[in-house]
C-alpha cells in the first residue's frame, strides 16, 4: 500500500471519529451571492503537506536549536491584529488594506509570502476570500512566527499553559499553507507535528479545525442594488451573518475604495470622542499644532491650506466659526489618513461606523470641505455618503 492510500485512509478513519462538538461560524461574499461556514473543532486530523523549505524564511525552522519559548502573542505585530474581525471576509478586508498602506515594508513581504505559497503575488486573481479559513493552535505548537519588521523567529507559543489561538490558514496553490495569527497578524509556520517521509510531510495538528458544512445562497439585493454600483461586505451579529450593501461613490481616480471596517488601529491626530463642541475642536487642533508630535504642524497646514487657508492654522479666516459637527449615516467614501499621514481612497462602512460623527471644516476655495473623524482624528477629504443597508444572508438561516 503507497503512503498517499495509507494517510488518505488516515484521512478518513481520523474524521469520522475525533469532533468535539463545539462548532464555529463565518460568511464571506464571492460575486453576486454569500456563503455561510461552520467550522469543528478536531482532536486529530491528518494532511499532506509538499516540501517547503527554500521557499521563504517561515518555510525554513532549524533543526539543530530550541524554539524560543513565547508566554503570549501580540506584544510585536507584523500585519496587525485581526482580533475585532469575525469573519473571514473581514480578514481578506484586512490584509488587502495592509497591502495597500504598505507600512515597514508590508506590501513586499505580502509578495513574497504569496509568491512562496505558488501565488504571482499578493494581488494574484486565484488569491479569493475563500482561501482563507480559520484554524485554532493549542498551546505549546512551535514553528517559524513572524514579528514586526517582517523578522522570523523559531518560536513554542505559550508552551505548558491551556490557552489556544485562532488564526487565518491561506489555502496555498503550491501546498505551502501559511496561517495569520489573529491576536497579531503575524505569518506563522507550524513544524512541530511535521515528519518528513520522500518527498512529502504528514501531519498531525491536535486541535485543529475542519469546514463541517458551506452554504450558499443569492444575494436579495435591496432595490437599486447590484454587484456592479454596490460593495457588499460581510460580518457576524448574534450568530447570523448580516450583510452591508453600499453604493459604490465616484472617486476620481475611477479606482473602488479600500474597505475600512477598524478605524482603531491606523490613528492620524488620535481619538477625538471625547469633543463635543466646535471651540473644544479649535482648541486641540490648535493643541495638536503647538505640540507638533509627529509632524502634525506641517500636516494640518498643508490640509488647511489645500481648502483655501493660505497661511494653514495661523490663517484669520481660520475660527471656531469654521467648524460643524456632522454625522455621516450609513457609511462615507474619501480619500481618508492615516498613522504617518498616509493617505488612501477608503470605503468606512463598518456596522459600528452606521453613524460616524465628524468635524467639518468649511473650504474657502472651491474645492470640498475636510472633516476630521472623531474615532481616530483622520482627516477625510471630500467625503460622499454611500447609503448602506444591512441584510441576512439566506444561507446562515
Amino acid at each position: 500500500m503507497n503512503l498517499n492510500l495509507t494517510l488518505t485512509i488516515a484521512i478518513l478513519l481520523i474524521a469520522g471519529t475525533s469532533f468535539a462538538q463545539e462548532t464555529f461560524k463565518s460568511c464571506y461574499v464571492q460575486g453576486d451571492s454569500c456563503y455561510c461556514i461552520t467550522y469543528g473543532q478536531s482532536k486529530t486530523q491528518m494532511v499532506i503537506k509538499r516540501e517547503c523549505s527554500g521557499k521563504h524564511v517561515v518555510f525554513d525552522y532549524p533543526t539543530n536549536k530550541k524554539p524560543k519559548s513565547l508566554p503570549r502573542l501580540g506584544t510585536n505585530p507584523q500585519f496587525g491584529t485581526l482580533r475585532f474581525y469575525s469573519t473571514t471576509q473581514e480578514v481578506y478586508s484586512h490584509l488587502k488594506k495592509t497591502y495597500v498602506e504598505n507600512k515597514k515594508g508590508n506590501a513586499m513581504e505580502l509578495d513574497d509570502l504569496w509568491k512562496a505559497m505558488g501565488y504571482a503575488g499578493f494581488n494574484d486573481p486565484a488569491f479569493t476570500v475563500d482561501r482563507v479559513t480559520m484554524v485554532i493552535y493549542d498551546a505549546g505548537i512551535t514553528g517559524m512566527l513572524g514579528a514586526g519588521g517582517n523578522s522570523y523567529l523559531y518560536a513554542s507559543i505559550a508552551p505548558g499553559t491551556n490557552q489556544q489561538f485562532k488564526g487565518y490558514r491561506i489555502s496555498s496553490e503550491n501546498g505551502c499553507d501559511v496561517t495569520i495569527m489573529e491576536i497579531c497578524g503575524n505569518a506563522f509556520f507550524p513544524q512541530n507535528f511535521y515528519t518528513k517521509s520522500g518527498s512529502t510531510i504528514a501531519k498531525s495538528v491536535t486541535n485543529g479545525t475542519r469546514v463541517l458544512s458551506r452554504k450558499a445562497s443569492k444575494i436579495d439585493f435591496p432595490a437599486g442594488y447590484t454587484t456592479e454600483n454596490s460593495t457588499v461586505n460581510a460580518f457576524l451579529e448574534d450568530g447570523k451573518c448580516k450583510l452591508r450593501i453600499c453604493r459604490k461613490p465616484e472617486s476620481s481616480s475611477g479606482k473602488e475604495g479600500v474597505l475600512v471596517t477598524d478605524l482603531g488601529h491606523n490613528q492620524q491626530f488620535g481619538s477625538m470622542v471625547h469633543l463635543r463642541t466646535s471651540d473644544a475642536v479649535y482648541a486641540k487642533l490648535k493643541q495638536l499644532h503647538t505640540e507638533n508630535s509627529s509632524g502634525n504642524r506641517a500636516e494640518l497646514d498643508r490640509l488647511l491650506r489645500s481648502i483655501g487657508y493660505t497661511d494653514g492654522i495661523n490663517d484669520s479666516r481660520f475660527s471656531v466659526n469654521s467648524i460643524t459637527i456632522e454625522n455621516y449615516e450609513g457609511g462615507v467614501a474619501a480619500v481618508m489618513g492615516g498613522g504617518e499621514h498616509q493617505y488612501m481612497y477608503s470605503e468606512i462602512s463598518g456596522a459600528q461606523y452606521d453613524t460616524l460623527r465628524g468635524f467639518n471644516i468649511k473650504a474657502l476655495n472651491d474645492k470640498c470641505d475636510l472633516t476630521i473623524i472623531d474615532v481616530c482624528g483622520n482627516a477625510l477629504y471630500c467625503p460622499e455618503p454611500m447609503n448602506c443597508q444591512t441584510i441576512e444572508c439566506a444561507a446562515c438561516n
